[in-house]
C-alpha cells in the first residue's frame, strides 16, 4: 500500500510531539525540519536505512515521491520519536493527511488542446496511429541511411534491458557516496576502458548527450587557453563535413566560426584549411572535426590537419559520433586530437 506523500504530509509530523519544527506551506515533496540536533536525527534515520539532508546543525529535510511506502513513514516516525514508542501508524493518519493543491498553484489555462490528445480514446487506435508513425521512419531497417554519422543505433533489446532494472534506476541522484560504490566501480572501469580506446588521459561521464558533450569539450578547451593567459582565443574553425550541432556548440560557447569546405572526394579542403588557421592564428581556439566525417569519408589528411591547427595555437575537438569505425584501427589521441565525446547509444 502506497500513501500519496508527494503534497503535504504535514499533519503526520504535527502530531509528533517535541520532535522538531516544519517549515511553513506550501511545499511539493521536500519537508524541511527544525530540530535540536540534525546530526542525531540523520544518524537515527541512517540505521532505519533512510537518508535525510542535513541542512545544517538545526536543520534536516526529507523527500518523498511516489515510491514512498506507509512502511517508510512509520520508520520516519520511530526515528522521530527519539526511541520513545510511538501510540499510531501510518495508516491510521492517512485520512488526515491534505492533498488539495494550493489555490495559487492550480493551473487555470487550458491545456492538452491539440487533437492529437482527443483524439484516440482506445489503446489500440493509439497503437495504430503510433505505428503510422513508426512506417515515416526511415531507419537500417528500410534503407542505407544518407548520412555517415550516429551510426550506432543497433544496440539488441537484451543489452538495453538492464538499464530499467532496479539496480540501476533507483539510486537517489544525491546518494551518498558510500552507498554506491558500485556505481563508482562501474564509472571508473567505463571511465578506463574509454581512455584505452581514445588514447586520452581523463574522462568525464558528465554530459548525457552529444551537444552536451560538444559544448562540455569545448568549455574544457576554453579553459585550457584561459590557463595558458590566451584569454582572446575565440575563433574555431569547422568543416561544413563536420556533425550539424557543431557549430551551434562552439555559438553557445561564444566562438567566431569560421567555415572551410571540402574537396570532390569529401575531405576536408587542407589548403583551405591552413590558411583560416594561419590567418587566424593569434586567435585560433579550436578545430571541431567529425571522423570519420558526416559524409562517411575517413580524412586521409587528419594527421596533417591536426598538426596544422597546433602549429597555429588551437585545439583540436574531435566529434567522436562515428567513432565505432575508428575503434580497433586508431584513436583520436593517437591521431593528434586533443578532445573527443563518444556517443555509447
Amino acid at each position: 500500500m502506497k500513501l500519496a506523500l508527494n503534497v503535504r504530509p504535514l499533519n503526520i509530523f504535527r502530531l509528533l510531539m517535541g520532535t522538531g519544527e516544519l517549515q511553513g506551506l506550501p511545499f511539493f515533496d521536500t519537508v524541511k525540519v527544525k530540530v535540536a540536533d540534525a546530526h542525531a536525527i540523520a544518524d537515527a534515520a541512517y540505521k532505519s536505512e533512510i537518508n535525510l539532508r542535513i541542512v545544517d546543525q538545526n536543520t534536516i529535510t526529507l523527500s518523498f515521491d511516489e515510491t514512498t511506502t506507509l512502511e517508510d513513514v512509520d520508520k520516519l516516525l520511530k526515528v522521530f520519536a527519539g526511541g520513545k514508542p510511538v501510540p499510531f501508524t501510518a495508516a491510521s493518519l492517512a485520512s488526515e493527511v491534505e492533498t488539495m493543491i494550493p489555490s495559487g498553484l492550480v493551473r487555470e489555462s487550458p491545456y492538452l488542446t491539440h487533437p492529437i490528445f482527443n483524439t484516440y480514446h482506445t489503446e489500440h487506435e493509439l497503437l495504430r496511429y503510433i505505428r503510422r508513425l513508426q512506417s515515416k521512419d526511415l531507419s537500417l531497417c528500410h534503407s542505407m541511411i544518407p548520412l555517415g554519422s550516429c551510426t550506432m543505433k543497433l544496440n539488441a533489446t537484451s543489452e538495453m534491458m538492464p538499464v530499467t532494472w532496479p539496480g540501476f534506476t533507483d539510486i537517489h541522484p544525491f546518494g551518498p557516496t558510500e552507498q554506491s560504490q558500485g556505481y563508482q566501480e562501474m564509472f571508473k572501469d567505463l571511465g578506463e576502458v574509454l581512455c584505452t580506446i581514445t588514447g586520452f588521459d581523463s574522462f568525464s561521464l558528465q554530459p548525457n548527450a552529444g551537444a552536451a558533450g560538444e559544448y562540455a569539450g569545448l568549455m574544457v578547451i576554453r579553459a585550457y587557453h584561459l590557463a595558458r593567459g590566451d584569454h582572446h582565443r575565440n575563433v574555431c574553425i569547422i568543416p561544413v563535413s563536420a556533425h550539424g550541432t557543431n557549430p551551434a556548440s562552439a555559438a553557445m560557447c561564444g566562438m567566431e566560426i569560421v567555415s572551410v569546405g571540402t574537396d570532390a572526394k569529401g575531405n576536408i579542403n587542407i589548403e583551405e584549411l591552413r590558411k583560416a588557421a594561419e590567418s587566424n592564428k593569434d586567435n585560433l581556439s579550436a578545430l571541431m572535426v567529425t571522423y570519420p566525417s558526416t559524409h562517411g569519408v575517413n580524412e586521409e589528411g587528419i594527421d596533417e590537419i591536426c598538426k596544422i591547427i597546433h602549429d597555429n595555437g588551437g585545439q583540436v575537438y574531435m566529434d567522436g559520433a562515428n567513432m565505432n569505425a575508428q575503434v580497433g584501427l586508431r584513436s583520436p589521441g593517437w591521431i593528434g586530437a586533443d578532445v573527443c565525446h563518444l556517443n555509447l547509444h
